[in-house]
């Protein structure tokens, strides 16, 4: 783990807002992983388990790179 004062003054630089939607983005990810995995890559159920709209977890599903197609072996 890197500590605070081996970093370049730059990196420190990062605001709350960008730190914020950083975690909300990795939230999100792992809400979707796990919400495939449960429904074994149904992305219809997955989409109805964190209650939002298909199209929604599908632009989601793009945008994070995920495969629904890896929690159907599962």
């Amino acid at each position: 783990m890197t500590r605070s004062s081996d970093r370049s003054p730059d990196e420190l630089r990062v605001s709350l807002r960008e730190i914020a939607g950083r975690a909300a983005a990795e939230a999100e990810r792992q809400a979707i992983r796990l919400a495939l995995r449960a429904t074994r890559g149904n992305k219809s159920q997955a989409a109805r388990l964190l209650r939002v709209d298909y199209k929604t977890l599908h632009v989601k599903i793009k945008q994070f790179g995920i495969s629904a197609k890896q929690f159907r072996q599962s």
